[in-house]
């Protein structure tokens, strides 16, 4: 099941990242579209050599965002005990980030995490679902940070703008939804930990 769950949010991760390596190959290497195209077309090459190699990106892709947002967590923390100035931004955008994402529920997951209390199982797949979650939006937001600088570089000159601008939202959004979604994952870990304690004490 774990296999299987991160299989999926690879692939997803890595055949989102595939657009702007095939958009860098294009405009570097001698690859057209329409040879790329005609390999689509082949579904066994599809199958042997597109998969692999976008599960392959999508390891890496979700490798380097949990290093990036882990750094980054580390300078704000070092940044927010030095410097006031960097404070008080900070705390203004953490207001305008509870307002835009809201703030969780004192009892969310409460309920479900009860019931699943009584299988072990089934709460660790629920959990691997919820975290899940977590690396895809992760993978998103790295892959959209990406695409804005390769939609600058690649992208024709009457959509470069545009196409930057939507990677932009795309990021910020993304990196939004992992914040939101990371809470609400981590409050469910936290919550079933307590009821399978209370269901299944040690003895």
């Amino acid at each position: 099941m774990q296999f299987a769950v991160a299989l999926i949010e690879y692939l997803i991760s890595g055949i989102v990242a595939s657009v702007w390596v095939v958009a860098l190959l294009t405009y570097y290497g001698d690859i057209t579209i329409t040879e790329l195209k005609g390999l689509k077309d082949e579904l066994a090459v599809a199958a042997v050599v597109y998969f692999p190699l976008a599960y392959i990106l999508g390891i890496y892709v979700d490798a380097t965002s949990s290093f990036l947002i882990r750094r980054m967590i580390g300078i704000d923390k070092n940044a927010n005990a030095k410097y006031s100035a960097y404070n008080c931004i900070r705390s203004k955008i953490g207001r305008f980030f509870y307002f835009i994402a809201g703030t969780p529920k004192p009892d969310s997951y409460e309920r479900s995490s009860e019931i699943l209390s009584h299988s072990i199982s089934d709460a660790v797949r629920t959990m691997e679902a919820y975290v899940s979650r977590d690396r895809i939006a992760r993978g998103v937001a790295l892959n959209s940070f990406i695409g804005v600088f390769v939609s600058l570089l690649c992208a024709p000159p009457d959509k470069r703008w545009l196409l930057s601008l939507v990677c932009i939202v795309l990021t910020i959004y993304s990196l939004i939804m992992y914040k939101r979604l990371r809470r609400l994952s981590s409050h469910f870990k936290k919550v079933a930990l307590v009821h399978i304690r209370k269901t299944n004490p040690q003895k």
